[in-house]
């Protein structure tokens, strides 16, 4: 497994867990999963995604 792909699972699984985290914050309160509480875990999935790309970049670039 190269370093790029090490780095980006890495990543991710970071992502990952902040998702997880946060979605059981969200379960326990005490009115719910709010529309805007899916917007922010939207946001989160979509801002993982572009730390994924950010860091391949640029481990790729410094290898």
């Amino acid at each position: 497994m190269t370093l790029v792909m090490k780095s980006i699972l890495i990543t991710a699984g970071l992502g990952i867990l902040l998702i997880l985290y946060e979605w059981n914050m969200m379960r326990k309160k005490k009115e719910g999963v709010t529309p805007v509480d899916w917007k922010n875990l939207r946001d989160l999935v979509f801002m993982t995604a572009g730390a994924c790309a950010l860091v391949a970049f640029g481990v790729a670039n410094l290898t």
